[in-house]
């Protein structure tokens, strides 16, 4: 009996590093990928170096945490720290949201840094495009993590509208 053992495939990106499981991709993620381009983000000063979709904030208030880097030795290159803040939209509607260290304002212009598609949630992490000043007076770069829940098998059906509507909810995508 042969021992199986499964192939992880392992991408570093501009924030951090992604581990997929060896399968296949999912049609929706397909799907959200073309609809949601993603960001390259600069390590030294948080600035976008590629620009993907561009989406505007529709809620007031909604967390994001400081973007943060780190660097093992002067001679090393920076990384970023991938921490975001989670706000979670519900089925119904209804959001929870972690704490941030800023409170996002509505029409807030977001980056897409990474997209990951379960079997009944949508995770979208974003990276503000503009600094927002901080209580002391500094201004910085931040991200959150918006967690979309689907009914099960809702994904599965690749049915675009279905699932970018209550995306374009709180994230519409912006003209710039």
């Amino acid at each position: 009996m042969r021992n199986v053992i499964p192939i992880l495939l392992v991408a570093a990106t501009a924030f951090g590093v992604s581990v997929v499981a060896g399968q296949a991709a999912s049609p929706i993620r397909e799907i959200l990928a073309d609809h949601f381009r993603l960001s390259r983000i600069e390590a030294h000063e948080g600035q976008v170096t590629r620009k993907g979709t561009v989406l505007l904030l529709e809620a007031d208030g909604i967390p994001a945490k400081k973007l943060r880097f780190v660097q093992a030795n002067t001679k090393s290159p920076r990384f970023d720290v991938p921490d975001y803040a989670r706000v979670e939209i519900r089925r119904d509607g209804r959001l929870t949201a972690e704490p941030g260290d800023m409170a996002l304002p509505t029409g807030t212009r977001l980056a897409v840094n990474d997209l990951e598609v379960d079997s009944d949630r949508v995770h979208v992490l974003t990276h503000m495009l503009e600094p927002v000043r901080l209580p002391d007076g500094r201004q910085a770069h931040g991200c959150t993590e918006f967690v979309f829940a689907f009914d099960p098998g809702t994904l599965q059906r690749a049915d675009t509208e279905t699932v970018t509507s209550p995306i374009d909810q709180w994230l519409s995508p912006s003209a710039s």
